[in-house]
């Protein structure tokens, strides 16, 4: 629930009373014990590992004023700050963020933005935090082809010809603009679009997302509960030439990229509590300017999340696989993954869970598809073929 900030000390700044727009607290803190495991993998020199820790998961803190301006519009104003209570140092670290107007022509905002693309992903994801132990995010938006790819969780910003940029489609961008439309009788939309502040004079990295939906009042045919279709584009962020270096192909003179993925979800309610959503994305990485060479990776995913809600809280279980890539068209065996997560969540109130997750996530010799948490050779990274297992326990506090 929402709680008011009273902005006294700024209205007693003024001789005469002004009227202010409430500002609303709200939030999620998601804190859980977590004990993770890997095996040695098929890198050379990769060991097992396992560890315990605190996992915060998706916990943040918004801070959020609405002002009605008249004729039916207003002012929207939205801050998000990260908040990792098992550590120091990462709070008050900006996530999902804008100012913006709302009507009923939909709404504009600007600022920074968990694109459409990444969001109709947690559609399909029962497990309470798509990057959470058995999110679906270790499994859909990543090629899973170089632990490189799972480092940088949280933002997308582009980086140097050929060292990687953002290859990840469930990334947070910057600089971003975004229109949302309203509902029309079941139909939604969105579209998400960077400016081009890191624009140079041979590269403009830009970021472009949209996403459709339709879930009407009544549920098609008696049990489809919404289709939604989503496509994102990311210009020079150089994803094919990371992928080709892991997979060793020269990479020369390189003057920009296209990253292309696509997806589409379907939600199902079959027969009464139980709540089935597939998914499948296809992802496509290229290179411009190779001399030749061509850096053109492919990848397709499917996925499925369950959920079963019971009196006390829920039962959620969701199993994906990512298949092999195709370089130039030939397919690179070895490059697959399988996850799987069940989990149970227990309603203590109606703000207060406990949550009991587990996710396990199978990689061929030379995928690296990770959970959150997987001990790997590195912080969020994992080496080639180690396969990772983890447990949370956790309590979750929503206000």
């Amino acid at each position: 629930m929402k709680k008011s900030l009273i902005a006294v000390a700024v209205a007693g700044l003024f001789a005469a009373p002004v009227a202010m727009a409430e500002v609303t607290l709200s939030g999620a803190i998601n804190l859980g014990i977590e004990a993770s495991k890997s095996s040695s993998g098929s890198a050379p020199g990769s060991q097992s590992l396992n560890k315990t820790q605190l996992n915060s998961n998706y916990s943040h803190v918004d801070l959020e004023s609405v002002d009605d301006i008249g004729d039916g519009n207003k002012v929207i104003f939205h801050y998000q700050l990260i908040a990792q209570p098992q550590t120091t140092g990462v709070d008050n670290t900006n996530r999902n963020s804008y100012l913006g107007v709302m009507g009923s022509w939909g709404a504009f905002k600007m600022g920074t933005n968990e694109n459409v693309y990444e969001r109709f992903m947690y559609s399909a994801d029962p497990l309470d935090g798509a990057l959470g132990p058995g999110g679906n995010l270790m499994i859909l938006g990543t090629p899973g082809a170089s632990e490189a790819f799972q480092a940088g969780q949280g933002n997308c910003t582009p980086s140097a010809a050929g060292t990687g940029g953002c290859v990840g489609f469930y990334h947070r961008t910057d600089n971003t603009i975004w229109y949302e439309s309203p509902n029309w009788e079941g139909f939604s939309g969105e579209v998400d679009y960077t400016l081009s502040a890191y624009k140079t004079q041979n590269l403009n990295p830009t970021v472009l997302s949209i996403g459709g939906k339709y879930q009407p009042e009544a549920k098609m045919f008696g049990f489809i509960e919404y289709v939604d279709l989503a496509y994102e584009n990311h210009k020079d962020m150089f994803g094919g030439v990371a992928i080709a270096n892991t997979f060793g192909v020269a990479t020369p003179g390189v003057t920009g990229s296209s990253d292309k993925a696509w997806q589409v979800g379907v939600g199902f309610n079959p027969i009464e509590n139980l709540h089935v959503n597939p998914r499948y994305e296809q992802l496509k990485y290229t290179a411009d300017g190779l001399g030749g060479t061509n850096a053109d990776y492919k990848r397709s995913a499917f996925w499925s999340g369950w959920k079963y809600d019971l009196a006390t809280g829920y039962i959620g279980a969701e199993i994906g696989r990512a298949n092999d890539g195709k370089l130039n068209g030939n397919k690179i065996d070895n490059t697959s993954a399988t996850m799987f997560g069940i989990g149970y969540f227990h309603n203590l109130s109606k703000q207060s869970q406990l949550q009991f997750i587990y996710g396990n996530t199978n990689n061929s010799d030379r995928a690296t598809y990770t959970q959150a948490a997987a001990p790997g050779n590195g912080a969020g990274s994992i080496a080639p073929g180690q396969d990772s297992q983890v447990i949370h326990v956790g309590l979750k506090h929503t206000f």
